[in-house]
């Protein structure tokens, strides 16, 4: 097969509150780049990446949902057929990783028991949670938890990766 007929086409959910990072996440990877000028995301954007991995060709399509409150109606709707999704929080923000239960609840309502990461995004700015409240928080959960910076190009690569190898182990 060729990159261009991938083996696989996974749809990629990423949740979060407005401003955690989602968008800049999903820039960094899809288009290698980042632009200080795009402002929140209005209901949910799509991007496709076609990428090889393993000696597997993917097509992933990436959905960025937006974090407003008034989405929320819609976030089951977005999330429905997810391969897999992203969980992003701020890491100088606490407040942001308090919403992850309904998050999820709207994912695994829609898209059953998919892989789900946490990423702690910003790991370029000042930590507000000790590293054990956030161990807590997360394997209460029995999720996995990555950190990332959009901004300093950390961990960025590595995290999609790590997800679309969780989704083609559960096939």
């Amino acid at each position: 097969m060729s990159i261009d007929e991938p083996d696989f086409v996974y749809k990629i959910v990423f949740l979060g509150d407005s401003g955690v990072g989602k968008t800049s996440l999903v820039q960094r990877y899809v288009y290698d780049s980042l632009s200080s000028d795009f402002g929140q995301t209005l209901g949910a954007i799509l991007h496709v990446k076609m990428v090889a991995l393993d000696g597997d060709h993917y097509k992933l399509i990436v959905w960025d949902l937006g974090g407003q409150e008034y989405f929320s109606a819609l976030r089951e709707q977005y999330c429905a057929n997810a391969s897999g999704a992203f969980f992003v929080w701020d890491r100088s923000r606490p407040e942001t990783l308090g919403s992850i239960d309904r998050w999820l609840e709207s994912l695994y309502s829609s898209a059953g028991h998919v892989p789900a990461f946490v990423i702690e995004n910003k790991i370029d700015l000042e930590q507000v949670f000790t590293p054990e409240q956030i161990a807590t928080e997360i394997s209460s959960r029995k999720l996995t938890l990555l950190h990332t910076s959009a901004t300093e190009n950390l961990n960025v690569d590595d995290a999609f990766e790590s997800l679309v190898r969780a989704i083609r182990e559960k096939q």
